[in-house]
């Protein structure tokens, strides 16, 4: 595909630097993080834009495969004396001895109370006023799960009220008291007006299970079933937040400059930049939403037309086939636009834009 007589000027040093990615289909990376604190939806979401990119957005039934949100984390009867004479020491509520199974560096773990981290089978210190799940324990050695975030303090209480104590348990027991269950889980649905979003993008994908409750105005999926339905949004549950590596840039720059800030874009850890680069089978939609959040109407990708051909300043497989054979003079360079962010068109590279970064770690 060849055509150099469509660009005489061959600029070497665009791909003297470029991103470690010859040969691959797709730099995009989406995955998705679970976290097991219980949280209102509106805390949990503020939490997902903050540390990563939003709460979840599912857009097919693979992505939510894909997606682990099985662990939990549950109070159990184990705190600590500190009325102890010789110092203090852990002790559990029914007053009973049990070999456990802790954490790494327990010594140095802040917390008067303990809890189970599902499933690791290990436990762990924690503050007695964060708000978890909790097990209780019945006269009869049966466990119940509670589905309800309260302190230490306030579990204990429950359990006693309603049960036996909080649960007691050898590490030889654990497996007959921890195992997967069905939890739901905050994801991006919410109601606007008379009809369901998303926090972040557009997407079909629902999956709803039974009726929709005129009350309960934010989305949850279950842990088993991946199943979603309606949940107040004040109820404390865990929650599953999306993120990625893409970087969108609101500066207005030419190409060229676009190209060297992200390639001269610094992180904390050992990730390094560059202009994006797109292939036909990515997530569209979720591109389309980083599109939408620029402040100009088209913004800068990898793509260059150099010594007669298009290419990714990445070195990565151009899969478009509905590229300009011979482009216009000037015309040499790749855009999504927000009118239509599934296909490339072509711009001045001169031209002032947003543009979008992608992060990668170098093979080393």
């Amino acid at each position: 595909m060849k055509h150099s007589l469509c660009d005489p000027l061959i600029l070497l040093l665009i791909l003297g630097s470029s991103g470690d990615a010859d040969g691959l289909g797709s730099v995009l990376h989406i995955s998705y993080k679970h976290l097991r604190y219980p949280l209102t939806w509106e805390n949990a979401q503020s939490f997902c834009r903050r540390e990563f990119t939003d709460l979840a957005t599912f857009y097919s039934l693979s992505d939510v495969n894909a997606a682990y949100f099985k662990s939990y984390n549950s109070w159990i009867g184990l705190h600590k004396d500190t009325s102890w004479l010789f110092g203090t020491k852990w002790i559990w509520s029914d007053g009973q001895t049990h070999k456990v199974n802790w954490q790494d560096n327990v010594e140095n773990a802040e917390g008067n109370c303990a809890s189970v981290a599902y499933k690791d089978k290990k436990i762990y210190v924690r503050d007695c006023g964060n708000r978890l799940f909790f097990t209780c324990q019945t006269s009869d050695k049966n466990y119940v799960f509670i589905l309800e975030a309260k302190t230490w303090p306030e579990a204990l209480d429950y359990c006693r009220s309603n049960y036996r104590d909080l649960v007691s348990f050898s590490s030889d027991d654990y497996d007959d008291v921890f195992f997967d269950r069905e939890i739901p889980t905050w994801i991006g649905l919410h109601r606007d007006g008379a009809s369901w979003k998303w926090s972040w993008g557009d997407t079909e994908y629902t999956n709803w299970l039974g009726e929709l409750s005129a009350s309960n105005d934010c989305g949850s999926i279950s842990s088993l079933t991946k199943t979603t339905a309606p949940q107040g949004c004040g109820t404390p549950l865990p929650s599953l937040c999306i993120a990625d590596n893409l970087v969108l840039m609101k500066e207005k720059r030419s190409w060229q400059e676009a190209l060297e800030l992200c390639r001269g874009l610094q992180s904390s850890s050992d990730l390094r930049y560059d202009l994006l680069s797109l292939q036909p089978a990515d997530n569209q939609d979720f591109i389309r939403t980083k599109v939408m959040q620029a402040d100009t109407e088209e913004v800068w990708t990898g793509l260059r037309f150099l010594a007669g051909d298009w290419l990714w300043v990445n070195g990565a497989d151009m899969l478009f086939t509905d590229l300009p054979f011979c482009p216009a003079p000037g015309q040499h360079c790749g855009i999504l636009s927000k009118r239509s962010s599934s296909s490339m068109e072509t711009r001045d590279c001169s031209e002032g834009k947003n543009f979008l970064c992608y992060s990668y770690k170098p093979v080393v």
